[in-house]
């Protein structure tokens, strides 16, 4: 391999799948470094056992820890390690102890865990700071009431500001308790930021204190933040996200706002603030997405109007988007009409690319009258009660540019007489298509 140019070898590397890279990674330094890449790119960590323990001491290593990209990370549940059997000396210190305190065996399990918390802890701290070129961080939380906030204040400041001058995509999810700490930080190259709510039975007072600190964190990014994905629980009993978008600046840079709440907008209670925020990003918006997750509990009465949130959203910015290229809607309520829907889509015809209509399944006529024109679109994400040949064939003739379509069905018709007859082929272009 030594007579080949290095260029030709870095060629020849793009051609081998990733797949195959760790049993050719001896014959070249090139091909190393490239298995090397591939391996480590991308690193998950969310559990204890021996192969992360291994995995950890590993990325600790500078070369290692160099080709991690992105790193997600999930803070586990730490026992205290079960004594072993206590000789009979210790064992009679041990019950001297507890009559001088009979706490003494919870207090001692209690030391124990905070040793293996702190081991840990040091043992991830020390990969994390060799991690030079980090890209992307993602901190995850499984929404249980039982967790080490040790973990999380270790894992999610500390870091962060360890990788400020690298950082570019960073997701959250993490109790409420932690949200407001991020305010003290400045991310400066960070370009998407994503944060998965999860309030639990919090009072409102208490999200509102949390969810300023984090607005103020938003805010600090305003130079460089391009995407934007706000996704909140079910289980968040008295979030409202409303407060939040009003107090949230102007980002000039932003080109992609997401959103995911209840489909009955219980998380917000005031459409029109979100509304507003997306009207003040008008000159650089290029996409937004509005999707929805199974109805929230809720402890006060709605406005019953608000269940329409996502339609008053649209009816808002009709004529005030003119750059927006890709939009994903879910159609909730079920059976909602559609004419805010017609309007929007009709006045971003000349831009609208990428569409997706989620939750509601449509109909050939429905389809009609969302999109009048369509010569631009490429991309469709579409769901219908039932896929046929005939519905292809007239999504081919209405859509002649499309490039993607992405279609769910509960059933699927078929038509025996053409499957047997001279209609066979279409059928089997139909079934290719499923395929």
């Amino acid at each position: 391999m030594s007579v080949l140019n290095e260029d030709v070898i870095r060629r020849i590397v793009e051609y081998i799948p990733l797949d195959s890279l760790q049993g050719v990674s001896s014959v070249s330094p090139i091909f190393f470094e490239a298995w090397m890449k591939s391996k480590y790119a991308l690193v998950a960590i969310k559990k204890r056992d021996k192969q992360s323990k291994k995995l950890i001491a590993h990325l600790s290593h500078p070369y290692v820890a160099q080709h991690v990209k992105s790193i997600s990370l999930r803070p586990w549940l730490v026992q205290p390690k079960t004594r072993s059997p206590r000789s009979l000396t210790e064992n009679m210190f041990t019950r001297c102890m507890q009559v001088l305190d009979p706490h003494y065996s919870q207090k001692a399990a209690e030391r124990r865990l905070q040793k293996r918390l702190l081991k840990d802890t040091e043992r991830v701290t020390a990969a994390f700071k060799k991690m030079s070129r980090l890209q992307e961080y993602i901190i995850d939380w499984d929404e249980c009431d039982v967790f080490h906030p040790e973990f999380y204040r270790a894992f999610l400041v500390p870091p962060l500001e360890n990788w400020a001058h690298h950082l570019t995509a960073l997701s959250i999810r993490v109790p409420l308790s932690m949200v407001s700490s991020l305010a003290r930080l400045r991310l400066h190259h960070l370009e998407s930021f994503t944060y998965h709510i999860c309030t639990g039975s919090a009072p409102l007072k208490a999200i509102n204190e949390q969810h300023d600190g984090l607005v103020v964190f938003i805010n600090n990014l305003k130079d460089s933040l391009q995407i934007l994905t706000l996704e909140s629980t079910s289980s968040s009993q008295h979030l409202d996200l409303s407060r939040m978008f009003r107090m949230m600046g102007t980002y000039p840079s932003l080109r992609r706002m997401s959103l995911s709440i209840p489909f009955d907008g219980g998380h917000l209670s005031d459409p029109m603030a979100f509304a507003a925020f997306l009207t003040r990003h008008s000159g650089s918006l290029r996409e937004f997405h509005l999707t929805t997750s199974r109805c929230a509990p809720h402890f006060k009465p709605g406005d019953p109007e608000h269940i329409n949130w996502i339609q008053l959203i649209l009816k808002t910015c009709t004529p005030s988007l003119p750059l927006l290229t890709g939009v994903s809607l879910a159609l909730r309520p079920l059976k909602a009409p559609l004419d805010a829907l017609v309007d929007f889509l009709k006045e971003h015809a000349s831009t609208l690319r990428e569409v997706a209509l989620l939750d509601r399944a449509l109909d050939p006529s429905e389809l009609d009258r969302l999109f009048d024109s369509a010569d631009g679109m490429y991309s469709l994400h579409l769901r219908v009660e039932k896929l046929s040949a005939a519905l292809l064939a007239h999504l081919a003739e209405r859509f002649r540019n499309l490039h993607t379509l992405k279609l769910e069905c509960a059933d699927i018709a078929i038509d025996t007489a053409r499957m047997y007859g001279r209609g066979g082929h279409n059928n089997m272009v139909c079934g290719t298509f499923l395929r």
